[in-house]
């Protein structure tokens, strides 16, 4: 028997809005893609949420096999649920199509900025003032949660990632900053302060 290992990086898709009751009369989770609605049961939305990672992984890839796992331990049949969210456009699979993962969805952002210290200027914090500190972030990550929810796109922010690096070290091209800007990315969804959605056409 052969066993398929997947080794792209696993992004979730859309905004949750919450637990709320359909005109059926039964309560489902519901996450926003666009102006559209999506409701999923228990497991369904349990394996979204895993989707998202552990921010203890970093910028290192998330993939399919590391929610497979993670699931198996909470009991959750995530493989069928994985599919359907795929269908769905609720979880993407990101690996040779990256640019066009990125020129197809744009970032939204969570909380507010707590900015840095003295004693810790290269760790910014992200969270709620009065109520604390969600993540600490590196200067690349705050900078793309302070400006990636204003592009129309994801490579809107890899071109300007890659303009200001250009000017201030060397010259890189949008598509070698797609790689740095999908970890940041990565890092600020599994730490619960950014979210992914389609990008908008006008």
């Amino acid at each position: 028997m052969t066993t398929t290992v997947h080794t792209a990086t696993l992004f979730p898709i859309g905004h949750y809005t919450g637990r709320r009751i359909g005109e059926d009369g039964n309560p489902a989770h519901t996450i926003r893609i666009g102006w559209r609605h999506h409701r999923l049961d228990e497991d369904a939305f349990g394996t979204w949420v895993l989707a998202h990672g552990v921010p203890d992984r970093g910028k290192a890839a998330w993939t399919e096999d590391d929610v497979l796992r993670e699931a198996g331990e909470a009991g959750i049949p995530a493989a069928d649920h994985l599919r359907t969210l795929s269908a769905a456009g609720l979880v993407a699979s990101v690996a040779d199509d990256a640019e066009e993962f990125a020129r197809a969805h744009r970032m939204g952002v969570l909380f507010v900025g707590l900015g840095n210290s003295p004693e810790m200027p290269d760790q910014f914090a992200i969270g709620l003032p009065g109520l604390g500190t969600v993540a600490g972030v590196d200067p690349d990550s705050y900078e793309l949660w302070q400006w990636g929810s204003v592009t129309p796109t994801l490579w809107h922010s890899c071109e300007l990632r890659a303009s200001v690096t250009s000017r201030h070290e060397q010259t890189v091209s949008a598509r070698e900053a797609l790689i740095d800007v999908l970890g940041d990315l990565r890092l600020l969804i599994a730490s619960g302060c950014a979210y992914l959605d389609m990008a908008t056409t006008e």
